[in-house]
């Protein structure tokens, strides 16, 4: 018969034993959250129940039947025939049982046929049905279970023994068989009827010292798991929070491995078992808040509060639960703050946070432990601080300090302000919490680098001093004076002062004491400038000096050789600022800006020409000159050169060196050709060029003086005649007459200098013979004199006379040529023009003219009458005809002749109206030429008389 191997009923849990963190073959790591730790997992195998039950050895134990013979096939074949035989009922019902009994022992040796298992199953059977009230019939109930495990049918065996129990509650098996059931039915995961079936061995369990009492125990601990299957956490934590108060000792545990370790030998493994289960329903509760609530229900063992936390946050962190197993730590420290487990649960947050590389939490919790356990917090009230906490509060502050001084670094905006801000806060506490700490300076430079680089910069260089000259820190003392610096960039007003009064001060501190610092010679020479701005301008000159006694690099230099030169400028110490500025645009190299060597170059020129005035002021007039062309030699491209150039010209012709204050106004034209100055330089070059008679010159100045639109109009006009004037009187003909008709073009008003410059116009135009030009300028006197005052009607009747001299000799130069009566109409019509100019001459009335018109009419008339007796002969006359011709020409000049007289005596005729001039004599002249006879007879001294004046 083939033997069958016994199960046990541990069977069922062995099978369901709990994994690692991981599926070995998968490598799955469980869900995150608590619901999803616990959720479709059967955690119940987490040891045998032959651990649990030693002495349960098979599944159901084989009730031994009576002694029988050593032979077990022939024993049961007699009882098999005393089952067929007996006629007494008691008989069969034992030879039932036995046979059962034996053909079962067989089968459970694995020795007996195959049919053992059925035949003893259907004696059992008939056993219980022929004798119901057979006093053997729970042990037969229980046999028959048995074999029904034997056959693979547990759900049959369950039913058996649970009907065991309860039809016989008083048998010695009744405990068992209902445990046996809880047992089966939890293989079957019928959860809630294996439930009933523990809470029914928990109920029946008899006293300690009763061997049935063995089973109270397991049932306890199952009936947890029966219930934890059921997802009925709340009750099944019940069962193991009491066995946990049970079997650990007195007292309030704190560690889940000590506390097992307490545990009695025996009792390791449930305790154990019981703290794990417990964590499962814990989390699937909801984590730590679970426990506390739990721990606040009535008669709860809240000793077991600290325990709890723990081997739920283990549990979890076995599982890489590192958020929930923080949790669970957390929720005990809120609800026991000033328990002294909570620093080391707070510890164990971090661990696990660092463990799980959960940056951001870990950060939280690190700042959370500072804030509770550092030696200043509430949590030590009342109590010495401990040594590690405090240790640890340090390591803490300094990782959460550097932590955020980092994040600073590498954000911007408000994010790094705000990192910075909380890098310097737990800098400052490790400062104050901290004063023995020999890192000490160290964290004061990170204390006062993030307070720079958050903005609070003015806290940061007070921070920086600290270190310098406490904790003797040179680069300290440095960086204080960039803070400074820093701070004075964007300050204004007062406080600007404030700041640039501490960066010098601290300049200053650097270089006495640390006269070795590599920056002590520019952060010196900044101190200088500060000082000087500040108005000390003593300490900036000494400050400037030290540096220049260091030999000091050129950068150096140049700031120590400005503070000095500006110093001296500023005491109005002008000879010494000339001489530093001199040597500070020496020092300049190709890399100066071209705005630092120009402000340097302004303020040698500044200095120079203050020496100049002083000069001038003084008298000096030469000197002051000589200064003040100084200035374009050494500093020509100054801007104050055009005024220094300027104001030596001025000096100059103040010493009457009018050949050289031309010059140097040439000077100024030529390289300031658009100076606001220039009208003035042209006043005063016209003066220099008048004194010296350099007409030509003057004029020159005059025309540029009258073309200047900046110039009031009256000066223009009045420097614009005088142009004209210089250019005559220097026989400049060309220049005269432009300059003149400038002057008529710009200011025709007043009409008398205008009248009087198209006179010299048309005089210019005579002399040049150009009689158009000569004629244009007449005619425009005329127009606009002709109607107005009677010095401008005088000047128009001139201007007439001229236009009528110049007709006749227009006519005059008509030669009369053959044949006469075609040239004749011409020279007749010539002179009729000239005569009609000259009559408007004469009509205007003023004897001058009158009787110089008139006396050039007479002239006409007589040159016309001569001209035709001097006219030509036709070729070919004989003498009558010649004489005869000569007798028509003599007829035809006559009335020309007589005309002459008659204007010559009307000139003469104006003696009785007491005029007797230039005209009125050569008008008697003529007459004692033509008429002899009248007038040539004797002298008419009588007739001579003075133009009265």
């Amino acid at each position: 018969m083939t033997r069958r191997p016994l199960l046990l009923l541990a069977l069922p849990l062995a099978a369901c034993q709990t994994t690692g963190l991981k599926n070995p073959i998968t490598r799955e790591t469980p869900p995150s959250t608590v619901g999803q730790v616990t959720e479709h997992h059967d955690y119940s195998g987490i040891w045998g129940l032959n651990k649990l039950i030693a002495p349960t050895t098979s599944t159901l134990r084989v009730a031994p039947s009576d002694t029988v013979v050593a032979d077990t096939r022939v024993a049961i074949e007699q009882y098999e025939a005393l089952i067929a035989d007996a006629t007494d009922p008691r008989l069969r019902a034992e030879a039932l049982q036995r046979a059962a009994d034996l053909r079962l022992q067989r089968a459970d040796a694995g020795e007996g046929e195959p049919d053992d298992v059925a035949i003893a199953t259907a004696h059992y059977r008939r056993l219980l049905d022929e004798h119901p009230a057979h006093p053997n019939r729970d042990r037969a109930l229980y046999q028959l279970a048995r074999a029904q495990q034997l056959s693979g049918n547990e759900a049959e065996a369950s039913t058996l023994l649970r009907r065991l129990g309860s039809e016989h509650p008083d048998s010695a098996r009744s405990i068992e068989a209902r445990f046996r059931a809880a047992e089966l039915l939890y293989q079957a995961r019928d959860y809630a009827a294996a439930e009933r079936e523990y809470r029914a061995v928990l109920a029946a369990a008899p006293a300690p010292d009763d061997a049935a009492h063995r089973y109270a125990e397991p049932a306890q601990y199952k009936l947890a798991w029966a219930l934890y299957q059921q997802q009925q956490y709340g009750p099944a934590l019940q069962p193991l929070l009491a066995i946990l108060d049970r079997e650990l000792p007195r007292g309030e545990p704190v560690d889940p491995q000590a506390a097992v370790a307490a545990a009695p030998l025996e009792k390791a493994d449930m305790v154990s078992e019981s703290l794990r289960l417990a964590g499962l329903s814990f989390a699937a509760l909801g984590g730590g808040i679970a426990v506390g609530e739990q721990l606040d229900e009535p008669d709860a063992p809240r000793r077991l509060d600290v325990l709890l936390h723990a081997a739920l946050a283990d549990h979890l962190l076995e599982r890489q639960r590192y958020s929930d197993a923080a949790d669970a730590w957390a929720a005990f420290i809120a609800r026991q703050p000033q328990h002294e487990q909570a620093p080391r649960f707070q510890a164990r947050i971090i661990d696990a946070y660092a463990e799980a590389g959960f940056d951001s939490q870990l950060i939280a919790a690190k700042q959370a432990y500072v804030d509770r356990y550092a030696a200043d917090a509430g949590y030590w009230s009342g109590r010495e601080p401990d040594t590690a906490v405090v240790a640890a509060v340090r390591g803490h502050l300094g990782d959460l300090a550097r932590h955020h001084h980092a994040l600073a670094q590498a954000q911007t905006g408000a994010a790094a302000q705000a990192a910075y801000a909380a890098a310097a806060q737990g800098y400052r506490r490790l400062l104050d919490l901290y004063p023995d700490d020999p890192q000490r300076p160290a964290t004061r430079m990170l204390y006062a680098e993030a307070l720079l680089d958050g903005g609070e910069t003015e806290a940061a260089a007070r921070e920086f001093e600290v270190a310098a000259y406490d904790d003797g820190n040179a680069d300290a003392a440095h960086a204080a004076v960039l803070a400074w610096r820093r701070l004075g960039t964007d300050a204004s007003g007062e406080q600007r002062l404030q700041v640039l009064r501490a960066q010098a001060e601290s300049g200053l501190k650097l270089a006495e004491r640390f006269p070795e610092h590599p920056q002590r010679t520019p952060v010196l020479a900044a101190s200088a400038a500060d000082l000087l701005e500040l108005g000390e301008a003593d300490r900036a000159i000494e400050a400037a000096r030290s540096v220049l006694d260091a030999q000091p690099a050129t950068a150096q230099r140049v700031v120590a050789l400005s503070v000095l030169a500006d110093a001296h400028y500023g005491a109005q110490r002008y000879a010494e600022a000339e001489s530093a500025y001199t040597q500070l645009l020496a020092a300049f190299t190709a890399a100066t800006s071209l705005d630092q060597r120009g402000a340097a170059v302004e303020r040698l020129a500044a200095s120079i020409y203050h020496q100049a005035e002083a000069l001038r002021e003084s008298g000096d007039h030469v000197a002051a000159a000589r200064g003040f062309l100084r200035i374009g030699t050494a500093a020509p491209s100054a801007s104050i050169r055009a005024t220094a150039d300027y104001d030596a010209a001025a000096s100059l012709i103040a010493a009457e060196d009018w050949p050289t204050a031309a010059r140097t106004l040439e000077g100024f034209r030529m390289r300031f050709a658009d100076h606001e100055l220039i009208p003035e330089v042209d006043r005063k070059l016209a003066v220099a060029y008048d004194e010296q008679g350099q007409l030509a010159a003057a004029a020159a100045a005059y025309t540029r003086i009258a073309a200047d639109t900046r110039q009031p109009q009256d000066d223009r006009r009045e420097a614009a005649w005088r142009a004209a004037q210089r250019y005559e009187t220097a026989g400049l003909v060309d220049q005269t007459r432009m300059a003149y008709e400038r002057y008529l073009q710009a200011h025709p008003q007043p009409p008398e200098p205008a009248l009087l410059a198209r006179q010299r116009l048309a005089a210019i135009a005579v002399d040049r013979n150009d009689a158009d030009g000569a004629r244009r300028w007449l005619q425009q006197i005329i127009g606009v004199a002709r109607n107005g005052t009677p010095p401008q009607r005088a000047a128009a009747a001139e201007a007439q006379l001229q236009l009528g001299r110049m007709a006749a000799g227009d006519a005059a130069r008509i030669a009369l040529s053959l044949p006469v009566e075609r040239s004749l109409p011409r020279r007749v019509e010539a002179t009729r023009a000239a005569l009609d100019a000259l009559g408007a001459a004469a009509d205007y009335g003023f004897a001058e003219t009158t009787t110089a018109a008139t006396y050039e009419i007479a002239a006409l008339y007589r040159d016309l009458g001569a001209a035709l007796l001097r006219a030509p002969r036709p070729r070919g006359l004989d003498a009558l005809e010649a004489e005869q011709y000569t007798l028509l020409l003599e007829e035809q000049a006559y009335p020309f002749e007589e005309s002459a007289i008659e204007a010559f005596e009307a000139n003469l005729a104006r003696l009785d109206q007491g005029v007797w001039n230039e005209w009125v004599q050569r008008s008697a002249a003529a007459l004692t030429e033509m008429v002899p006879a009248r007038y040539g007879k004797h002298e008419r001294r009588d007739l001579r008389y003075d133009t009265p004046g």
